[in-house]
């Protein structure tokens, strides 16, 4: 092999660095409320120890950003990527295009202005995880990106060219979403109401409510005693959530603008964004789980949410998730139906749906009626409300039953095949109260089947059925123990003799 020409990357991938740790944080900032919680309580008596520890981190952050650039190194081969990472553990990375999974051009927005982007390569010769190459030239990473997949493609179809019971490529499909559909989608997205309530306990801890909420309330106690004050209270909930779905619609529409789906064959993508432009893709051997969500905004707005689970790398220890699963935001029931026919999903009339046994209310409802009438005698006697107390008890009581009971009921579970494809079997789980959830595994990607019973599950005959797959753990709950060992054995057989490709 020639000599390689290592190449560093331009300056300005010194931002692709820095942003990256921050992304890191922003991520992982749910594991570190405790954490920021004692800084924020420490800080009311040490006003300057937020600020020298946010500094610090910035300091950090800016330094580990500018050694990252200095130590990143890459090199273009024949028939590799060659790379150098670390800056005090160093690592030597080999690309081989025939072992490339995926390979997408990211267009973020501070490199768009100089003509530059972000290859990011998912391979199975990459240490187990997904590789970015930052600062490449549009016209380097475009022919980078096409050489790896025509490869990978040529190393795919030999694999699968002997193999007869493969169904046909899917057709080629194509999906434009307009600006009203990305409008819906921030309308049924939650994630900003999400990170606010993350933030409360935060920021609660300031001195805002003592040093300016409570003043201006104390200075204007006989206004909020009147008739409008209930209006004016109101009136604020109401432009409040006004404001959060706005801000979720902005998001959206910065997000997902220009959304455009495009499959060819077994390979799909999606396009959008205002300021950076994503791609995301997967490859249909490659599918681990298909996700369908229909929050209650969802559905009174008649849509729904698709994300697909597929064969991701490992992600580093810290850096949460199980990667970036493949999502259309917004999705109407026309297209939800030609959608789940491209992936070979069966039809929603073909599924015969199980409950599961009447035993499964028992846990939930058990602890419940013991808790209920212990709440109802605190409150009678020692919390001295008298039978409002017992009334108040009772309807909770009733409500949270309720509850119980119609998240069993809607609960099912089905083994499903599709005409076009019949040896293609799904194992798919519906749940919910006000939303409606679908989860669908190819049954053949099913990875490991457990069967648990605890000293009451004997006792009763009973047993629970856990079946685990890559993109996540089902479990079916009491069933009779014959059963759950039959089934248990049996899907392990099928599983065992089913030879299609399983990435």
């Amino acid at each position: 092999m020639s000599e390689l020409n290592w190449q560093r990357t331009p300056l300005i991938t010194i931002a692709f660095f820095l942003f990256k740790q921050l992304k890191q944080f922003v991520t992982n900032i749910s594991n570190m409320i405790p954490v920021f919680a004692g800084i924020f309580v420490a800080g009311k008596n040490a006003s300057w120890l937020p600020f020298a520890l946010v500094g610090g981190y910035l300091v950090f952050v800016l330094i580990n950003a500018v050694l990252s650039q200095r130590f990143f190194l890459y090199a273009i081969a024949d028939d590799a990527v060659h790379l150098k990472t670390g800056i005090f553990n160093r690592k030597h990375l080999t690309l081989n295009y025939d072992r490339i999974q995926q390979a997408e051009i990211h267009q973020v927005w501070y490199f768009r202005p100089l003509k530059l982007t972000i290859l990011g390569v998912d391979s199975a010769g990459s240490a187990g995880k997904e590789v970015q190459i930052p600062g490449l030239t549009m016209t380097l990473a475009q022919q980078l990106r096409q050489r790896m997949l025509e490869q990978s493609n040529t190393a795919e179809n030999a694999s699968t060219s002997n193999d007869a019971s493969e169904p046909s490529p899917a057709p080629v499909l194509e999906k434009s979403f307009s600006s009203a559909e990305i409008v819906r989608a921030g309308i049924i997205d939650n994630k900003l109401f999400v990170f606010l309530a993350v933030l409360i306990y935060p920021i609660s801890q300031f001195d805002l409510l003592d040093n300016y909420v409570e003043p201006w309330v104390t200075a204007h106690m006989d206004w909020f005693s009147s008739d409008l004050a209930w209006l004016m209270a109101i009136g604020v909930a109401v432009s409040a959530l006004v404001l959060l779905f706005f801000g979720a619609i902005v998001i959206s529409l910065l997000t997902f603008h220009d959304l455009k789906l495009t499959s060819d064959g077994e390979r799909y993508q999606a396009r959008s964004g205002a300021l950076s432009i994503r791609t995301l893709s997967f490859r249909y051997p490659k599918l681990q789980g298909v996700f369908i969500r229909r929050n209650l905004r969802a559905r009174l707005l008649q849509r729904s949410v698709i994300k697909v689970s597929q064969l991701q790398p490992r992600v580093p220890q810290g850096q949460g998730g199980q990667g970036q699963r493949f999502t259309l935001p917004v999705v109407d029931a026309d297209f939800l139906a030609t959608f789940c026919r491209q992936l070979r999903i069966p039809a929603a009339a073909s599924v015969h749906w199980q409950r599961l046994s009447p035993l499964a209310l028992l846990g939930s409802s058990l602890w419940l009626a013991l808790l209920a009438p212990i709440i109802a005698v605190f409150l009678f006697f020692v919390a001295d409300t008298g039978w409002v107390g017992i009334t108040t008890a009772a309807v909770v009581w009733m409500l949270l039953q309720g509850l119980i009971t119609l998240s069993w009921r809607n609960y099912g579970y089905s083994f499903v095949s599709t005409e076009q494809a019949p040896s293609e079997q799904w194992f798919v789980v519906r749940r919910g109260i006000l939303s409606r959830d679908q989860n669908w595994y190819p049954r053949r990607k099913i990875q490991q089947i457990d069967l648990r019973q605890g000293p009451w599950l004997r006792l009763l005959g009973f047993a629970h059925l856990i079946l685990h797959t890559a993109a996540g753990s089902e479990t079916i709950r009491y069933l009779p123990a014959s059963e759950a060992e039959e089934l248990q054995q049996q899907w392990l057989e099928e599983i065992a003799t089913n030879h299609q490709p399983w990435m």
